[in-house]
């Protein structure tokens, strides 16, 4: 019996689990509050409850089940600490790690949106909110009869709660100013329940000029960004644009009814056969075939941006399925290929079902493309889920490329360079080649490792044959990466010389002159870098320009190195060029303009530069003053000497021993003038004593670690 009950339970636990109806929270964070975002079929009822440092939300849906996976792993202040729902059908209920306070409202009439903020939760308002004052009735025989308003429950509270609402809406914007009179007994008394609606906000809306504003008045006020319809999966209807006959058959039906009488063109035969066209990855020919259809509907839009992604085109900025990802639809996956990355509220689920119903043939083509943008959003077992589908298609074509990305992201470099290398050597995958080579150069780019000759050798073959294709560009800058890579830079850079302006050309540049700096020789350095012109000069990213000038530096070319730290264009690493421009500055024998260079900069690395300058003006004590300050002792030391301040220098060290050494010397003689004998001989002796001391002076100069007393013959 224990066990027929048992399997009944479960039994009543699993119909009601399918009955349950579930809602998805989702959350965001922002500077000022953290939102969660729950979506609820329109009309429904809910009510946010408030308490300290928490609060609950009820929605009037039988057994509803609140889904709150994934709503932390999007958060990264505490003002949220925990969700919880305690049994289906429950309210849920929220839980703040900060002194905050839950606002809510309802956007179009099917979101429900909390904010949550730093504030202290206000007493209770409708206690303090003066009743409206009493009008004397009209002088009339007969009074006009009340309105009838049948099958409508009338309640005052409905109207409190949703002027509180209001109130407290308007206090956490900072527009009103709540004076709240002190807690004990109010001399004004409850007023009688009089008949109010049940849902007020279908009758009547509070609001204020504010709430007009649209974030006019700054970032204290929440905003809802205005997004574009979905589009569903039905009114696309992608999967209908073929049928189960075979591909011939289908555009020899549609190509024969085309044209009617006098040469007219068939408008529903000629967007059928693009459709078709499309369906089965022929963008160019969809495109070409919409030029027959006149009308610009918005149905032409979606079939011309398919055609373009299945063709591998770049998305167009009005693209109709831009900013669609949220949607749980098809339009998803489309939305997805069109913004190239993978948005914050991804319906992720929906892409992958809009994936694993395309044919076979779109799944081939696309799934690296899909896989590519999984992984640069760090969703890589999404990513491996697209391509486990993709391997399941029997095809010759393997995208070994699309594993590598995969491997690369998770770590696994040595795995994802014998990815690219079989690739790169299969015959079968000879299409994929040219991309796994330029993946596997941008690796060792990175990774600031070698390419082999061969592969040298390879990337200009590609070069040569892509040229005037979508893929020559690619090739001839991965060729160029790769010479550099192998210590070929006078060949790159004769390559870099006949690119056109661009950012494709600036790019190809950078990474050269960072190897350049990084591993040629001085010679090839400075020809190539002496000889740039000026727009190439300006093409270089900061860190690049900032690498060109400390080699030059380096070097002893004070002027050129000074003018590529001085990019009045640029706003980025203001004190590191300032202090490449105080260094040329001390190398040009301008320690005044050192000086002003590092007037801003208070780091240690400024400090040491400081202290240069001011020791080429002259300034010694100053200059021992900082050196102490910084640290090194042995050079404040030194700078204490040579100001002639030996009571400064620390007790221990080398000039602390000079410094006693010069003071022995100092001394005068000590004389007998009464005993002339006895005069000469204490003469003969301190001049014994100064040639030693003298030998030891010499010899702390030319060995720091040599003690004083070693070794100092009197007679040299």
């Amino acid at each position: 019996m224990k066990g027929i009950a048992l399997f009944t339970s479960i039994l009543i636990a699993v119909a009601t689990s399918a009955t349950a109806e579930t809602l998805v929270v989702r959350s965001g964070e922002h500077d000022s509050h953290t939102r969660l975002v729950v979506k609820v079929p329109p009309g429904t009822g809910w009510v946010l409850a408030r308490r300290k440092n928490g609060a609950r939300l009820t929605v009037s849906i039988d057994d509803v089940l609140f889904q709150t996976e994934g709503v932390f792993g999007r958060l990264t202040s505490n003002r949220l600490s925990a969700l919880s729902q305690s049994e289906p059908g429950a309210a849920l209920d929220l839980e703040f790690g900060c002194d905050c306070v839950a606002t809510a409202f309802l956007f179009q009439q099917s979101m429900i949106v909390v904010d949550i903020s730093q504030a202290t939760l206000l007493p209770p308002l409708t206690a303090n909110i003066p009743l409206p004052p009493t009008l004397p009735p009209l002088e009339a025989e007969d009074p006009p009869e009340p309105l009838a308003l049948p099958l409508l429950t009338l309640n005052q509270q409905g109207f409190r709660d949703q002027l509180s609402a209001r109130l407290l809406q308007g206090a956490d914007r900072e527009v009103l100013d709540l004076d709240l009179a002190a807690i004990g007994p109010r001399t004004s008394t409850s007023p009688s329940d009089m008949d109010m609606l049940p849902n007020f906000a279908a009758n009547m809306n509070v609001s204020t000029i504010v709430d007009e504003l649209e974030g006019l008045l700054g970032p204290d006020i929440p905003q809802i960004e205005k997004r574009p319809a979905c589009i569903s999966s039905a009114r696309l209807g992608f999967d209908t644009w073929s049928d189960a006959r075979p591909f011939d058959q289908q555009i020899a039906d549609l190509r024969s009814g085309l044209y009617q009488e006098f040469d007219r063109v068939d408008t529903n035969q000629a967007f059928n056969l693009a459709k078709l066209y499309a369906y089965f990855g022929f963008g160019a020919e969809a495109v070409s075939t919409l030029a027959l259809v006149e009308d610009h509907s918005e149905e032409k839009n979606w079939v011309q941006a398919i055609a373009g992604l299945v063709d591998h085109r770049e998305p167009a900025e009005d693209s109709p399925f831009r900013g669609l990802q949220r949607c749980s639809s098809d339009a998803s996956f489309w939305s997805a290929l069109s913004d190239q990355t993978l948005s914050p509220d991804a319906d992720l689920d929906a892409i992958e079902q809009s994936f694993s119903s395309l044919p076979q043939h779109l799944r081939r083509s696309l799934g690296s493309r899909l896989s590519s943008i999984l992984v640069e959003a760090d969703r890589l077992e999404a990513a491996r889920r697209v391509m486990r589908s993709v391997d399941r298609v029997e095809t010759e074509e393997q995208p070994g490329v699309a594993k590598a990305q995969i491997a690369q992201a998770e770590g696994d470099s040595e795995v994802a360079d014998a990815i690219l290398e079989e690739v790169i050597s299969t015959p079968e995958t000879a299409t994929d080649a040219p991309l796994a080579l330029a993946r596997l150069i941008e690796k060792r780019w990175a990774e600031r490792g070698a390419v082999s000759p061969q592969d040298v050798a390879l990337s200009a073959a590609y070069a040569l044959e892509f040229r005037g294709s979508e893929t020559g560009p690619m090739m001839q800058h991965a060729h160029i990466v790769a010479l550099s890579l192998n210590n070929e830079f006078d060949a790159a850079y004769d390559l870099i010389q006949g690119l056109p302006e661009g950012v494709d050309r600036a790019d190809v540049l950078n990474r050269h002159i960072h190897l350049l700096q990084e591993r040629s020789n001085d010679v090839t350095f400075l020809k190539q870098v002496l000889s740039m012109s000026e727009s190439d000069s300006t093409a270089l990213t900061t860190q690049a320009a900032i690498a060109v000038s400390d080699r030059l530096g380096a070097l002893g070319f004070a002027a050129q190195s000074s003018a590529f730290a001085n990019r009045t264009h640029d706003t980025t690493d203001r004190s590191q060029r300032a202090r490449l421009r105080a260094r040329a500055a001390l190398l040009d024998e301008k320690p005044h303009k050192a000086m002003l260079e590092l007037s801003d900069d208070a780091s240690a690395a400024a400090d040491t530069l400081r202290a240069q300058a001011l020791a080429a003006i002259g300034d010694l004590t100053a200059t021992a003053d900082l050196y102490r300050d910084l640290g090194e002792t042995e050079d404040a030391n030194r700078y204490f000497w040579l100001a002639g301040l030996p009571e400064n220098i620390e007790p221990e060290g080398r000039f602390a021993n000079l410094a006693e050494i010069s003071g022995k010397l100092a001394l005068a003689p000590r004389r007998l003038l009464e005993t002339p004998l006895a005069d000469a001989n204490s003469l003969l002796a301190n001049s014994e004593e100064t040639r030693a001391h003298i030998a030891d002076l010499f010899g702390l100069l030319s060995d720091p670690e040599r003690a004083p007393d070693e070794g100092a013959d009197p007679n040299q």
